[in-house]
């Protein structure tokens, strides 16, 4: 008969990576004493078995048993084929629907169970032993909690042991550029691409992300604060986590650990929640984004959000705003479907202020000179109407000292 062996490890240590080779050794020995030809062996490799999520090789094998490649699927026992009861189930059946049998074989390589109330049964008592092991999971970190356990991975800093870290030179200041740059005004997803085009990578070695430099920029360790329990796991098959209230958390003080000054840390707090704010209430114009050149300045005429931009790359890189409400939900949220062209825009814009504008140079120098007050001088050299209520033609909710920078002054930083 034709046989498929299936194996997994739920991480990507050594030791267990080593037990990943003993189950595949385990399944030629198997299949050599039945007389039988192993056909493919799937395994995953440094994943859970509580849930299917990221179980590419399971989720191969379940597609592939559609296609008769194989008679009957051999696994070492039931805890490597799932941890969660109604996975297995629908394993199970699956397979079994597609003609194809499955075997559970103990250390003696016997088949264990047969029947779908017996391996229900030992599904059950897998579930439970990882629940278990969960728990004591849990009561172990807490109790390291308590005693200041550090993280295991911080930029900034080298982990010597579970409760000791040393700062790290090179790492902490690029910290201390983060939290100046933002101070400064710039944007964490431009912090990202700055960091990345100095070809400085992650403490993972890989690229920055917004998303990134934001949990830096609000990690209260860089003040000498490492807080634990926060969150604890509040079902251990979906691995979804509960806020603990600040009350209940861990908070213990490490001056040595300093890398920001408390001033300094409070400030960009604070100017992280005043730009959140300003993204709650999404008034066109107090967006920080700057990603793109008309970002947070086209809003839709059904719902009134913001257009999104996205970039496409064929021959010529391009950029098409689009409703997001309208791209993220569809129709039933939003049905306006309109496209805009940023060029096209741009070349719309750009048209008219040429046009409008009689003497460009003193124009640009108002904005150039940065100051608010300059406006007023520069609407008195328009030669016709007040520029802002042409552009809504074209523009809705534009900024127009944003355009007046762009295209007769400063590029907009």
């Amino acid at each position: 008969m034709r046989m498929a062996a299936y194996c997994r490890v739920s991480t990507e240590k050594e030791e267990q990576l080593s037990s990943l080779e003993n189950q595949r050794e385990f399944f030629e020995q198997y299949a050599d004493k039945e007389g039988d030809t192993l056909v493919k062996i799937y395994a995953d490799e440094g994943i859970s078995g509580k849930s299917m999520n990221k179980r590419e090789a399971f989720t191969q094998l379940l597609e592939d048993s559609q296609t008769g490649a194989f008679d009957y699927v051999a696994v070492k026992d039931i805890s490597r084929f799932a941890r969660n009861t109604s996975d297995f189930l629908y394993g199970i059946r699956t397979l079994r629907s597609n003609g194809v049998d499955v075997r559970f074989l103990s250390n003696n390589q016997t088949v264990i169970g047969e029947s779908e109330f017996v391996l229900t049964v030992f599904a059950a008592l897998a579930q439970e032993e990882s629940s278990n092991l969960s728990k004591r999971v849990i009561f172990g970190k807490r109790q390291n909690a308590k005693k200041g356990r550090v993280p295991n991975v911080v930029y900034g800093y080298n982990k010597i042991d579970t409760y000791t870290l040393e700062i790290n030179e090179q790492e902490s200041y690029i910290v201390q550029l983060m939290f100046k740059w933002y101070i400064e005004g710039e944007g964490t997803r431009r912090i990202a691409i700055k960091l990345n085009e100095m070809a400085i990578p992650t403490k993972k070695q890989a690229k920055w992300i917004p998303k990134t430099i934001r949990r830096i920029l609000q990690n209260p360790i860089y003040i000498g604060k490492i807080i634990n329990n926060k969150s604890v796991t509040k079902d251990f098959l979906s691995g979804t986590r509960e806020a603990i209230p600040p009350e209940e958390w861990y908070i213990h003080e490490r001056p040595e650990l300093r890398i920001i000054s408390d001033d300094d840390f409070e400030l960009v707090q604070q100017k992280i929640k005043e730009r959140q704010e300003q993204y709650k209430n999404d008034n066109p114009g107090n967006r920080f984004s700057n990603r793109h050149l008309f970002s947070n300045l086209i809003k839709c005429g059904e719902c009134g959000k913001s257009f999104t931009a996205k970039v496409y790359q064929w021959k010529n890189r391009y950029v098409r705003y689009r409703c997001c409400v309208h791209n993220n939900n569809g129709n039933a949220h939003c049905t306006n479907s309109v496209t805009v062209d940023e060029q096209e825009l741009l070349n719309e814009v750009k048209s008219y202020l040429l046009t409008a504008i009689e003497d460009k140079k003193a124009f640009a120098q108002a904005f150039q000179d940065g100051a608010r007050q300059s406006i007023n001088e520069a609407q008195a050299i328009v030669k016709t109407v007040e520029i802002r209520q042409t552009l809504e033609k074209v523009l809705p909710f534009a900024s127009m000292s944003y355009i007046a920078q762009h295209y007769f002054g400063r590029t907009r930083q």
